[in-house]
């Protein structure tokens, strides 16, 4: 990953992270301060809280609807990431594994020819 990508990434994560903490201090703000009388909620809690707790369809628009996107945005990105992630191995790594699929490869062809040459019987001790 290169540093622009990682730095975008940063950038990604720290708007994220503010639209979170938003989301759930106004939720929080708007759950505890509820009454059952609306006039009472605009007047007690303000013009931006009052409406957010007299019309629950606004409510979810504005504070739930966003923190389930967010959801679903990172876990897409995180699987898509996680099947275009590269190999870990090195191309040494790599080599020494495929040749020690060769030898072992070999090895077993080996046993089986001496097997086919001595008629299909194991040698006795």
């Amino acid at each position: 990953m290169s540093k622009e990508q990682k730095r975008m990434l940063i950038i990604v994560g720290a708007i994220e992270l503010a639209i979170l903490i938003f989301c759930l201090t106004i939720s929080i703000i708007v759950l505890v301060t509820i009454t059952d009388n609306q006039a009472t909620n605009l007047s007690k809690n303000g013009q931006f809280i009052g409406t957010l707790q007299n019309t629950p369809v606004l409510f979810f628009c504005t504070i739930v609807l966003p923190l389930f996107i967010i959801l679903v945005v990172d876990g897409v990105y995180l699987i898509v990431y996680s099947t275009r992630r590269q190999s870990a191995l090195g191309n040494k790594e790599k080599e020494a594994i495929q040749e020690e699929a060769k030898r072992q490869a070999r090895e077993e062809l080996l046993k089986q020819l001496r097997e086919e040459a001595n008629g299909g019987e194991e040698p006795k001790e």
